[in-house]
């Protein structure tokens, strides 16, 4: 993936132009819906120019983050942005080769997977896979599949090096294949009214071990309400 590392390696100052923007804060937003805690040892895949690490990073003031990207000049950016982040450890490297020790609560790949070659997502949810804690869940976020299609015929200067359509078949395939189910997935807009990303949950099927029905629901004051009548009119029959 030398191509790929030196494509990002000059990417580096318009990442740092653009900044936090509200993509990273959605993204942020959808981790703490589905479970990320403030003690959570996290794997960013992806981690660019530290963007959303440090929005990561702020919301972990009792756990810990590693961040690992294919560009070099990028991992040295994100390191001059959070050297005040002391349980931040970041990585150049590439994620199919790196080594990464530990498993962790929560893994997540930020607009990734679409600039990974498919014919090598086995083996990166092969890795996902073997990082996530039994309990714990991955998260990927990615261009929806339609609206990117949509860009690459329209506005195909958006597009980086390898800027692939992920419809959900592909996505739950390699997911299947190496032990993680699809518990959500959603398609929701940012910045298109139509829907331009996708949001995914992927839990491992090892920590499916057991369910718990549900208390008795108690009915809702208007049938409770309804109940009462009935038995009043029946009353008055009588």
């Amino acid at each position: 993936m030398s191509d790929s590392a030196s494509f990002y390696d000059s990417y580096v100052e318009r990442q740092e132009a653009v900044g936090v923007n509200e993509r990273h804060r959605s993204i942020l937003a959808g981790l703490q819906r589905f479970g990320l805690r403030p003690d959570h040892r996290v794997l960013e895949i992806g981690s660019g120019v530290g963007t959303l690490t440090a929005l990561l990073a702020e919301a972990l003031p009792q756990g810990s983050l590693v961040g690992i990207d294919l560009s070099p000049k990028s991992i040295e950016a994100a390191r001059a942005r959070l050297a005040r982040f002391p349980d931040v450890e970041l990585i150049a490297g590439d994620v199919l080769e790196a080594g990464i020790d530990g498993r962790f609560d929560v893994v997540v790949l930020p607009d990734v997977i679409e600039h990974v070659p498919v014919e090598l997502h086995g083996a990166l949810f092969e890795r996902v896979a073997s990082w996530v804690r039994d309990d714990g869940f991955v998260f990927v976020h990615y261009p929806d599949p339609h609206h990117l299609e949509w860009t690459r015929r329209h506005e195909p200067q958006k597009l980086q090096l390898v800027d692939q359509a992920i419809h959900a078949d592909v996505l739950t395939a390699n997911a299947y294949a190496n032990g993680l189910y699809l518990d959500r997935y959603e398609r929701y807009s940012i910045w298109v009214r139509e829907g331009d990303y996708v949001l995914a949950v992927l839990r491992p099927a090892a920590g499916v071990a057991e369910f718990h029905h549900l208390p008795p629901r108690r009915p809702s004051l208007a049938a409770r309400a309804a109940s009462r009548l009935r038995r009043l009119a029946g009353r008055r029959r009588a």
